[in-house]
């Protein structure tokens, strides 16, 4: 399958060309694809990636008509929720809010307050803070709100206006926590037993992501000052390492250690000081990034300095010290996280055997499937599609090798190589992945 040859689409017995690939050819043959699915479980999945393409597209009413064919209710109140992001993006403000509010999700965490929250974030990121903070009015649940205006100062942040940023976070709650009436709102709620837990948290979040936004910007020192005054212990640690992390970045490691032995927190510097051991391997300094790990794993129980090690050895061709370097990793998520990392650079590389070796010491098998996953979409993006197919054909079995084909393809096309990936996506034979891979591409076309 994968060697045939691309000269033209064929769907269901019948030749469908798209030369040029436009967005209606190739949604149309993503609903012939999806008419050959029996099970409502595909038929879902493949209406769920046809209305996304829709929305991409801004075409909400058919994106909305789409979503209207899902029978799963969870997975139509999500694609709904997409086509809400994709009108947010679009600047479509008032329409992307009235999709919203139809979605029928009754859960905690639901794709109506996820999509809410979204807008607010697409709002506040063009200036509209105060429709923001008018969009969340809209989720019923207090803490989840409270959330989604944490949400809206961090957006403003990244836009780069942080005296309005610092302005938004302290409305943060303010339309339930400070209320007249939040005692008796509090406990109905049942979402919280000690208000001196929860009254600021949102708030505090807001503050530290701020200060790291401050620090990663390049003005340190206006993210350690926004840092020093955060009253929290915890939310003043996070956003201590944040600019720890930002001065390791700008190379100066002696400054990120000075802050982070300013971090009061029990274990706030954890993050500090996985940034700084990586920071000294991107330096050149292996042996002394190798003592920090070790040192970070016997105080934290942490690999992730170990893993950050094992890659950059790898990406500077040291495969022997980074497997070394791999033998050292105590804890298991970290190890396979390592190991994807190493695989991937062994793929790029073109050590394929190697590459599919060293994942196959991951024991866990969706953990294996993602990481060819993400090794195949990274070999795609760069151009090396017959070398991310090579690996897909090695590792998968007839169950696994369409989804993973299908990733590629995407990626390929996101690559800037449109006809190539339109032709591999017809070759798919599952009509389930047939169908998302062309509506993926059918998006890509605008």
């Amino acid at each position: 399958m994968l060697s045939a040859g691309f000269g033209g689409m064929v769907v269901d017995g019948s030749p469908i060309k798209c030369e040029p690939a436009t967005a209606d050819c190739l949604l149309h043959a993503a609903r012939r694809a999806t008419e050959e699915l029996g099970r409502q479980l595909q038929r879902d999945e493949a209406h769920f990636a046809i209305a996304a393409a829709l929305a991409e597209l801004g075409r909400q009413a058919e994106a909305l008509q789409e979503a209207g064919l899902i029978e799963n209710p969870v997975t139509m109140a999500e694609a709904e929720a997409e086509i809400v992001r994709a009108a947010a993006r679009q600047g479509a403000f008032d329409t992307a809010f009235e999709i919203a509010m139809e979605i029928d999700d009754a859960r905690n965490r639901s794709a109506k307050d996820l999509a809410l929250e979204t807008l607010a974030v697409e709002q506040a990121a063009r200036g509209l803070i105060d429709e923001a903070f008018d969009t969340v009015v809209a989720i019923n649940n207090p803490f989840r709100r409270s959330e989604a205006q944490a949400a809206i100062a961090i957006s403003v942040a990244r836009s780069g206006d942080i005296p309005s940023a610092m302005h938004a976070a302290a409305r943060i709650g303010m339309d339930y926590w400070f209320s007249a009436e939040q005692n008796r709102f509090k406990i109905a709620s049942g979402l919280v037993a000690r208000s001196d837990r929860f009254d600021h948290y949102w708030f505090y979040e807001a503050l530290a992501k701020i200060a790291r936004i401050q620090s990663h910007s390049g003005d340190v020192e206006a993210g350690l000052q926004t840092a020093h005054a955060i009253p929290d212990l915890a939310g003043r640690a996070r956003a201590m390492a944040g600019a720890a992390a930002a001065q390791v970045a700008q190379g100066n490691i002696e400054a990120a250690l000075t802050t982070a032995r300013r971090i009061e927190a029990s274990y706030g510097d954890h993050e500090a000081m996985i940034a700084i051991a990586d920071g000294m391997a991107a330096a050149g300094d292996f042996g002394g990034a190798l003592e920090l790990a070790r040192a970070i794993q016997e105080a934290y129980g942490d690999g992730a300095a170990l893993a950050a090690l094992a890659e950059r050895q790898a990406v500077m061709g040291a495969y022997d010290d980074s497997v070394e370097t791999l033998s050292e990793i105590a804890v298991i998520e970290d190890l396979d996280r390592a190991r994807s990392m190493v695989a991937r650079e062994y793929a790029r590389t073109d050590r394929s055997r190697a590459a599919l070796d060293m994942v196959a010491s991951i024991g866990n098998r969706n953990k294996r499937f993602d990481a060819v996953r993400a090794i195949a979409v990274t070999l795609a993006t760069e151009g090396k599609t017959d070398r991310a197919l090579r690996l897909v054909a090695e590792f998968a079995g007839r169950a696994e090798d369409e989804e993973l084909v299908t990733a590629v393809v995407l990626a390929q096309a996101r690559a800037g190589d449109l006809d190539t990936a339109v032709a591999m996506a017809g070759t798919l034979d599952d009509p389930m992945f047939r169908a998302i891979a062309l509506a993926g591409l059918a998006a890509l076309t605008r």
